[in-house]
């Protein structure tokens, strides 16, 4: 087993290296340039020769290529142009809304998907095997992003349990020392620094609806 993981792992190398080529190749392929990308409407020929420079894209291609590797294996992914920060930066900020999605599909697949699978196989060839099979054809056939917009109509407009933005309302205000915002509510709970999430839209419907508002004269 252990050698058939290292073997694995080993032939990733190549894998990888293959691909940050192509990669580069087909950047490199499109009309343009990045400079000119980059600097957009703005482009001139000074401007664009000083990218160039800036950037080492006046380097022969070899030299991009090493340079891009070197920097790739160091984690120095450079700096976003439109934050200004680096890139490591963003993806730390970012990169934990990735796992809870992940996680989040990984409990609604193991909460509905295998029972539902074994139930279906314990009852082949009935009405509750075709409608779980039909269930699972449309869910496998609609688009993502169509029924994320279905669902984000539903549970966001009309029933008002999810932020149409984001991952959290924009009315709530509480701490991110992890930035998983699952975790960073339950640790407010915790400190009592706010009441549950599950509350909090109730709460605000109340406290919308209970404010005094202006008569008319």
């Amino acid at each position: 087993m252990l050698r058939f993981v290292v073997r694995r792992l080993l032939l990733l190398v190549p894998i990888l290296l293959g691909l940050s080529i192509l990669v580069f190749v087909w950047i490199r392929a499109l009309p343009g340039s990045p400079a000119q990308a980059l600097l957009g409407e703005r482009a001139t020929p000074a401007t664009i020769r000083q990218i160039n420079h800036q950037y080492g894209l006046d380097k022969p291609i070899y030299v991009q290529y090493w340079q891009y590797l070197k920097e790739t294996a160091q984690l120095k992914l450079g700096t976003s142009i439109t934050s200004r920060q680096p890139v490591l930066t963003e993806i730390g900020q970012r990169f934990p809304a990735t796992i809870e999605l992940a996680a989040a599909a990984g409990f609604f697949s193991i909460l509905i998907g295998i029972p539902l699978g074994f139930f279906a196989a314990k009852r082949h060839r009935t009405i509750f095997d075709h409608v779980s099979l039909m269930i699972s054809l449309i869910g496998i056939s609609v688009p993502i992003f169509f029924l994320a917009l279905i669902l984000k109509y539903i549970f966001a407009v009309q029933l008002g349990w999810l932020p149409t933005v984001g991952q959290i309302s924009v009315l709530i205000d509480i701490p991110h020392p992890t930035n998983l915002y699952l975790v960073d509510a339950l640790l407010a709970i915790i400190e009592g620094q706010h009441p549950s999430p599950l509350v909090l839209p109730t709460e605000l419907i109340v406290r919308e609806s209970s404010a005094p508002r202006p008569r008319d004269p």
